[in-house]
């Protein structure tokens, strides 16, 4: 998680961003959102992520699958992180809303991370289990 997957220089006052690419989702257990961003001296509302998910990549739901607001702190960075119980499979994308119609949000990057169930399931006396690695 070295390098932002989503990098805005400025989201104007009311005005919103959206992720050029997608989130892809393989065999998902948790994906982590970190959102960082500067806010305006004269802000006056909280930023909105939101994260909408499409099954194939292609056609995005048109109602958010989750989303979480960074409170705002006028002349401040803020760095908020999310742990979302994903889909196993499909693709998220991303939007951002500045809900002040006071003062702009600068320098917004966003980065992902994603935890994956291990390849090896087994079905044992009915129950499918996860392998632990144990032999």
């Amino acid at each position: 998680m070295i390098n932002p997957w989503f990098i805005k220089s400025i989201i104007k006052a009311s005005g919103s961003a959206s992720s050029g690419g997608q989130i892809p989702l393989v065999k998902a257990r948790t994906l982590s959102i970190t959102v960082r961003m500067t806010f305006g001296s004269s802000i006056d509302a909280d930023a909105t992520v939101y994260l909408y998910y499409s099954p194939d990549g292609k056609h995005l739901d048109t109602i958010a699958y989750t989303s979480f607001d960074v409170t705002y702190s006028a002349g401040n960075t803020v760095q908020r992180t999310v742990v979302i119980d994903p889909p196993e499979h499909g693709y998220m994308s991303l939007k951002i809303v500045n809900n002040s119609s006071a003062d702009s949000i600068t320098d917004v990057k966003v980065w992902y991370s994603i935890q994956s169930y291990r390849d090896r399931i087994e079905l044992v006396r009915g129950a499918i289990t996860k392998d632990t690695g144990e032999e």
